[in-house]
């Protein structure tokens, strides 16, 4: 048995390049385990490296590990994971952490701890938690939002627009394949309604555009609202990375179809929130106060619901304009509303009975005249924040919040503010009532004149008469400065509004998609190697497999074989989606498969089936009669008997494949609603997929036919996902000559540490992508356990099968990006 020399390293924190060499027992064994992807359990993706080991309670160990066990001793490092590397017969073998777990006494003294070390992947899953992808936002320093006016989502059904580029890179003005780059695209397809197209006669739904027909209106055109921008995927994927601190090579950043396909914003736009965006802005004083109308309790106490001057109304004594002021100031460039109910120059407050908190409160009513609404569920949303100090008026506790349906023409939408809101208020008037406030102003697209905004106060008579308790309404108005009419269209974010679908199922989905492992970092980078099968047979690639003769250092004498697979069947599909489009291709499929799933089994007579489901779907395209146009049935049909026939859908992630401008054919034009009352037409727009035309690649498990035209030329010639990724693996599983072979090695130390090479030749070492030789056989590796202080190890291997046993085994990718990473404007359409 060989003796090979182990040392190890930790640092007191993180970021430390200050490394102390801790002591080790001289027999202590160091075992290092290493898992691939469990081939028979595909959602396990990846189990990390990991050993653990004693060492001796000496001083220089207790010191470097902050006196683990003395409680009493402060600790500057309170999480007890320690930077960690290691180091085989002189060369950097492993990075990572190593992490204390209990130490051992004996006659009331220290003498050894136990610890264990393992790469920052292992916890992971812990450090994502219940996250969700709208959380990912958090790791740009620019905004996702963007104003979904009517013109950018036309600009966006026709080129791809960039939304935003944050750059991997401290170089200013540099770009590198960890740039963060938002594209995005709007598919042309209603989340509300099966279109019509038909330019001669009035059919529901219409959407022809023909200078010669009125058959399409502002009602029945193509509407912003209900279209929904899709962004792309890959950023998703780097913003991931990122958030989570992912130091990764990832070979699949130069395939097409991974940097071309989009997720639908289709999430509940219900969950936006006000932002300081929406800070409602005076474009006016306001103006002296007014009298309103006057009545009595025969009527009740009730605000006009249109404020305006009440001509011969009665001025009841002190009512006017010393009670009550309204005004404006400017904090922070944001406009703060200010209601003060009497007169501090003049020193006079109303009566006591005009203040009882039971009788009265200050209305904040903002009217928009003349409106016209583009979308048939819109609303209207104000919302009061108290200021505080320099506060973001978004991050200010929110007071009182009103939100309304549409109206035709006058909109009026109020929040009646009691006296209990009040600051600095007493019953004797030694401090004066005062109301202030930001005021967070929001409407679904819509188009109106003017934005009024009101205060009004109720004030009682000083008298009574007969019957009557009369009282007096006294108003004051002011206009805003008409920024909310150009952010009328709603301001969306891109991120926040995606499917509430968790990160975990996200990066699960990512993995199954492509058929995904993720293997040892490679030491000099500390870059963890994310690939898939077409990766690992790249040759000329440090990341790609190596072919490794083990038979010098196996025990021959015994080793055992077994049946590995399980498994009779295996079923790969994306997850069952109520689309519509999807329902109607299930009803009428006659093998009942989801759209692109697919499912391969060995003919055995019990089946015992294993699947692979990501947790996003796709949906089967549809054509519009009479014309050429591709689109989706972007809703269910839960409610196709009722007046709403369609019900959007916006908790399933959706993928898309951009495949570049397409153009209508001649003479078809649609008609989209441009403005409240112009129709323009369309007659070009971004092709969106759900698989990649030009390199004839399927986002699919299946080959997916295109069954919008019912052409058949490629179906043949595309290749699905399964196809590329899981083909020759589920070939291999489903063979019963396919078995696991358990062998007792010692490997010498140049094989227990991964020694990378100058070029790009996969390093030597034990490497879980590598292919294992023994004897005459040809072995891929399941999982290992390696001794690194002694070389002992254990293998289960799996082998290959004589028809599958070739140098490829699958059709590799034909179109890639630049070879030197992603370049969102290469492929951006100007």
């Amino acid at each position: 048995m060989q003796q090979v020399v182990t040392e190890i390293y930790i640092a007191p924190f993180s970021g430390s390049t200050d490394y102390v060499k801790l002591d080790l027992f001289n027999n202590e064994s160091i075992n290092l385990k290493y898992t691939q992807k469990d081939l028979t359990d595909l959602s396990k993706v990846f189990a990390p490296y990991s050993l653990s080991f004693t060492i001796p309670a000496t001083p220089k160990n207790r010191q470097a590990l902050l006196f683990f066990g003395d409680t009493d001793v402060q600790k500057a490092n309170i999480t007890g994971s320690f930077p960690c590397k290691i180091y085989t017969d002189g060369n950097l073998n492993l990075t990572g952490n190593f992490t204390v777990e209990d130490a051992k006494y004996d006659l009331n003294g220290m003498t050894n701890i136990q610890g264990s070390f393992e790469t920052d992947f292992k916890s992971l899953k812990e450090r994502i938690g219940d996250d969700l992808i709208t959380d990912l936002g958090s790791v740009l320093t620019g905004s996702t939002s963007l104003q979904y006016s009517p013109t950018v989502a036309k600009n966006s059904i026709e080129s791809k627009q960039l939304l935003l580029k944050e750059l991997g890179t401290t170089s200013v003005g540099t770009t590198s394949r960890n740039d963060i780059t938002i594209n995005y695209i709007t598919p042309l397809a209603s989340t509300n309604r099966v279109w019509s197209y038909d330019t001669t006669s009035d059919v529901i739904d219409n959407v022809a555009y023909s200078t010669s027909f009125s058959g399409v209106t502002n009602q029945t055109a193509i509407l912003t609202e209900e279209l929904r921008p899709a962004i792309s995927y890959r950023a998703l994927v780097e913003m991931m990375f990122k958030k989570y601190d992912l130091k990764v090579n990832l070979p699949l950043r130069n395939d097409k179809l991974f940097n071309e396909m989009y997720v639908w914003v289709n999430g509940a736009t219900s969950d936006e929130k006000l932002s300081n965006d929406n800070v409602l802005k005076f474009g006016s004083t306001f103006n002296t106060a007014y009298p309103q109308t006057f009545s009595g309790n025969i009527f009740g106490v009730q605000y006009p619901l249109v404020p305006d001057k009440y001509e011969g109304s009665i001025d009841f004594d002190g009512a006017l304009p010393r009670k009550y002021t309204t005004s404006y100031y400017t904090r922070n460039d944001y406009d703060i509303i200010k209601v003060n109910i009497g007169d501090r120059a003049t020193q006079t407050l109303p009566g006591f009975d005009a203040m009882l908190r039971t009788s009265k409160s200050i209305r904040i009513n903002v009217r928009l005249k003349n409106l016209i609404s583009q979308t048939p569920n819109g609303k209207i949303t104000i919302s009061l924040r108290k200021p505080s100090g320099n506060t973001l008026p978004a991050d200010c506790e929110e007071i009182l919040k009103s939100t309304i349906d549409f109206n035709t023409q006058e909109n009026n939408i109020f929040i009646d503010v009691p006296d209990t809101v009040f600051d600095n208020y007493t019953v004797d008037f030694s401090l004066y009532p005062t109301f202030e406030a930001y005021i967070l102003f929001k409407t679904d697209l819509a188009v109106w004149e003017v934005t009024d905004i009101f205060t009004q106060y109720i004030y009682f008579a000083p008298y009574t008469g007969g019957m009557f308790d009369v009282y007096e309404v006294v108003a004051q108005r002011a206009v805003s400065n008409g920024s909310e009419r150009d952010k009328s269209s709603g301001t969306l974010d891109v991120i926040q509004s995606l499917p509430k679908i968790k990160v975990v199922d996200f990066f699960q989905s990512f993995l199954k998609t492509f058929n995904l492992s993720i293997y040892n970092p490679i030491v000099n980078t500390n870059e963890l190697q994310i690939l898939n099968v077409e990766d690992i047979n790249e040759v000329d690639k440090i990341y790609g497999k190596k072919e490794v003769d083990y038979t010098p250092f196996v025990n021959a004498k015994s080793f055992t074989k077994s049946v590995q697979d399980k498994y009779t069947k295996y079923n790969f599909k994306h997850a069952t989606s109520k689309y519509k489009s999807n329902v109607d291709y299930v009803a009428g499929n006659t093998a009942s498969l989801e759209y692109g799933q697919v499912t391969q089994d060995n003919g055995a007579v019990k089946k015992s089936e294993y699947s692979v489901i990501t947790n996003y779907t796709i949906i089967p395209p549809r054509g519009v009669v009479n014309t050429n146009l591709v689109t989706y049935y972007g809703f269910s049909n839960e409610l196709e008997e009722q007046e709403n026939r369609y019900k959007p859908i916006n908790n399933e992630l959706v993928l898309f494949v951009n495949n570049e401008l397409a153009f209508l054919n001649a003479g078809v034009q649609l008609g989209y609603l441009l403005t409240d009352t112009t129709v323009v037409p369309l007659n070009r727009y971004m092709l969106m997929l759900p698989w990649l035309v030009n390199a004839k690649q399927s986002l699919g498990f299946s080959v997916l036919v295109d069954d919008v035209t019912g052409n058949l030329t490629y179906k043949e010639k595309t290749s699905s996902l399964y196809e590329r990724f899981y083909s020759s693996q589920t070939i291999r599983l489903l063979n019963v000559n396919v078995l696991s072979h358990k062998f007792d090695l010692f490997l010498p130390s140049s094989e227990i540490y991964v020694n990378p090479t100058r070029t790009n030749e996969p390093p030597t070492g034990f490497r879980l992508q590598n292919d294992i030789i023994i004897g005459e056989t040809r072995f891929s590796v399941l999982d290992a356990n390696i001794d690194i202080t002694t070389g002992k190890t254990k293998l289960t291997l799996l082998n290959y099968v004589t028809l599958d046993d070739t140098d490829k085994e699958v059709i590799p990718t034909p179109n890639q990006y630049s070879p030197e990473g992603y370049d969102s404007t290469q492929y951006q359409i100007q």
